[in-house]
């Protein structure tokens, strides 16, 4: 009697790669949970925990990495650990470096959580229907796409960019330059005033000022950023048009039922927002640790509210088990960005940048303002970060020392970091908008961009000092 075959139980590649993002998802996601502790509880053996954990994860994801990315993670690791050698540094401070961007990560991990009610809840389905006439019209077509990713983009991040480039292949208006441009700059200049973005996060956490005392002076750029979006687009506004297919035409029920869902979207993101700006008026508690507790807490209330409790509890886990992993590599280098500048303070590099500063300007305050930006701009350019130029400007200059006001130098990171993200080749949503259109990313981020960062980075300067910051 022939022998039956016995199922096969070894594990295929398949599932445990798949059990191995799972577990690392919660590796990494416990590291918001260690934020949020040490807010509250801010002893010295959590503290050791914490660290031992960003270690962890450093250690886990690092071998995986491949590309630009793990060039220079690699070169910011090696030249940390050597400064902190050469220079005796103890242990002490070493992990303590280790999570200089802990913050920053605690905001990249938890504020995609605010996302699951607008995922959830058929506001994209409506925002199509609500804009359907309109599409076609190329003013409003670009200035709409922008403002829309723009707003999206506080509660949704990258995921606005893929909804808004949805939106905009119902319209008769082909130009990938005109979508591409009018998506990237609506995202990323989002960064200079929304206080759930990870560029907000580490700059409120490093300089002792107020979300609220900045934000009006950062919806200013961001108007600037439009109207200048607008006066360079305006050749190719009205060009690549095509009129081979007509609109769908939606029933006057169809609209008054997604011009209320529209309104209820509307409520959703001015209401968080406010939330975050009463919880500072009213407590003492760091603006990064109010914003971490609203996005896990509110989006679950929502979803209650409205019934779809499992919902959300199905889109968590696809956040930790999906959604996290793959910024894995994103996180590592911020983490390691931190350390890096940890090692840059304590080793007392800050001092002959500082000094280089004070000599070569003095009191010229707009040459100084254009090197430090100019410096972002250049490393954004050649594939790293801006993470990694602010996150030591931020933490080793004192913006005392320099001439400038804690206001001005906070409003000069945030600018530089938005702006440089949109020419950067590395950057995910250049990445992605590549991708999404089928086009060339150098087209993308440097062709089209590269004149509106260059006036940008001039006009930022100038119109803090005209503003009096």
């Amino acid at each position: 009697m022939k022998a039956q075959s016995i199922p096969s139980l070894q594990t295929s590649p398949r599932q445990k790669r798949k059990g191995h993002e799972r577990v690392l998802g919660i590796l990494i996601g416990c590291l918001a949970l260690g934020f949020l502790v040490l807010q509250v509880l801010p002893v010295a053996e959590l503290q050791w925990m914490v660290s031992f954990m960003i270690l962890a994860v450093i250690i886990w994801v690092l071998p995986g990495i491949r590309g630009a990315t793990l060039t220079i993670s690699l070169f910011l690791l090696i030249t940390a650990v050597s400064l902190m050698v050469y220079h005796h540094v103890p242990a002490q401070e070493w992990f303590s470096s280790l999570r200089i961007n802990l913050t920053l990560v605690s905001i990249i991990l938890v504020v995609p959580l605010l996302g699951i009610p607008v995922k959830t809840g058929g506001y994209v389905e409506a925002l199509k229907i609500v804009l359907a006439k309109k599409m076609n019209e190329p003013h409003f077509f670009f200035l709409g796409a922008k403002l829309l990713t723009h707003g999206l983009g506080v509660v949704l991040n990258m995921g606005a960019v893929s909804i808004v480039s949805q939106l905009t292949q119902a319209s008769n208006i082909k130009s990938p330059r005109l979508v591409a441009t009018a998506i990237n700059r609506g995202f990323v200049t989002t960064m200079f005033w929304s206080p759930y973005f990870a560029a907000m996060a580490l700059i409120l956490s490093q300089i002792p000022i107020q979300w609220s005392s900045i934000v009006l002076y950062s919806f200013g750029l961001s108007l600037i950023s439009i109207l200048l979006s607008l006066f360079l687009e305006r050749p190719f506004i009205k060009t690549n048009i095509r009129l081979d297919k007509e609109a769908r035409v939606y029933s006057a029920e169809e609209v008054k039922d997604a011009k209320k869902k529209v309104a209820e979207l509307v409520f959703y993101l001015v209401f968080i927002t406010s939330m975050v700006l009463l919880l500072e008026f009213l407590t003492s508690s760091s603006i990064v640790f109010m914003i971490c507790l609203v996005s896990i807490s509110f989006p679950l209330l929502w979803c209650l509210l409205k019934g779809k409790g499992n919902v959300y509890w199905r889109e968590w886990k696809d956040h930790v088990f999906i959604g996290i992993p793959r910024v894995k590599k994103e996180i590592v280098l911020f983490l390691i960005a931190g350390f890096f500048s940890g090692a840059f303070v304590h080793t007392d590099l800050s001092g002959p940048l500082v000094g280089f500063i004070q000599q070569v300007f003095g009191s010229f305050q707009l040459g100084a303002s254009l090197f430090l930006a100019g410096i972002v701009f250049l490393t954004a350019l050649v594939g790293i970060h801006p993470i990694v130029p602010i996150t030591i400007f931020v933490t080793s200059i004192d913006p005392a020392q320099i001439g400038f006001s804690q206001e001005y130098f906070a409003l000069l990171l945030l600018g530089s970091w938005g702006v440089s993200n949109t020419i950067a080749p590395a950057t995910a949503v250049n990445n992605l908008l590549a991708n999404l259109l089928n086009v060339n990313l150098i087209d993308v981020s440097i062709r089209w961009n590269l004149k509106f960062v260059l006036l940008m980075l001039l006009i930022i300067p100038l119109y803090l000092m005209a503003v009096g910051v």
